[in-house]
């Protein structure tokens, strides 16, 4: 929702600024021409920086920046501390009975109830996060190159354009158009940049290092789990890794269930 509401509105304020202009948008501010060599130039350029499925990676998490849940890690919690007391109450084979929606988590208890030793359990997931975390990271660099190439790429028509004015010195409409391409590819050079290709990148970061957060902490419920550790100690250590109003709401949900029991 955010991005939708930041896509339309910053495109909305540039609509507007361009009316103001009295100039039309089509055909005046934006010609498929222009558009095309400073977009598909400056992916292109992008797409010589990695692999091709590198590539195809970055475009395809379009979606995860436009919507992306979360890890909800107040719920991961409340699961790892009910999984813990099936384990303390039940043994580990009973955890198989209990549905988990977080598939990080479901295959951390599959470890647990395999009866995998602690030392494999810990290095498997952060393994898996390492990996994660890299190939992800790929994906914003990707993008960050593209936000800084696609004014760079702009310049390249400015330059063009510059050069065809000179060489049209005699011809007042050529001269005209010439300098329309010239800050035409500059502008679009920087609404790639700033309005997608860098807020693109910046999102998928943050989603990244949130992940990672998420993934740490079923990392540490699953070996205290493994290790038997009493619920109440798991909750109290895990609750440390929740933002304050988080660890707060958690504080009152035990409270709660301490009077109702």
């Amino acid at each position: 929702m955010p991005v939708a509401i930041g896509l339309f509105a910053a495109y909305g304020f540039i609509y507007y600024q361009i009316a103001d202009t009295g100039v039309p948008l089509y055909g005046g501010f934006f010609e498929e021409v222009i558009f095309l060599f400073v977009a598909g130039g400056s992916l292109m350029c992008t797409l010589m920086r990695n692999s091709f499925m590198d590539f195809l990676r970055m475009l395809g998490s379009f979606g995860k920046f436009v919507y992306y849940s979360q890890p909800d890690q107040l719920k991961l919690v409340q699961e790892v501390v009910e999984l813990a007391n099936v384990n303390r109450r039940d043994g580990p084979i009973a955890m198989q009975n209990i549905e988990v929606a977080n598939k990080d988590l479901r295959r951390a208890v599959d470890m647990v109830v395999d009866g995998t030793d602690s030392a494999i359990i810990e290095t498997t997931l952060n393994t898996d996060i390492a990996i994660t975390r890299e190939r992800e990271q790929v994906t914003v660099d990707m993008l960050k190159f593209w936000a800084d190439v696609a004014p760079s790429f702009g310049m390249i028509g400015t330059m063009i354009g510059l050069v065809g004015m000179l060489k049209n010195m005699d011809d007042l409409k050529g001269i005209g158009d010439s300098f329309a391409i010239a800050l035409l590819t500059t502008m679009w050079g920087a609404i790639i940049a700033y309005t997608v290709a860098k807020p693109w990148a910046e999102k998928l970061e943050g989603y990244s290092k949130t992940d990672v957060q998420a993934k740490q902490l079923i990392v540490e419920g699953a070996l205290m789990i493994k290790a038997n550790t009493n619920p109440r100690l798991i909750a109290d250590r895990l609750s440390s890794r929740l933002a304050p109003k988080a660890r707060a709401e958690m504080a009152e949900n035990n409270q709660q269930e301490a009077t109702n029991a």
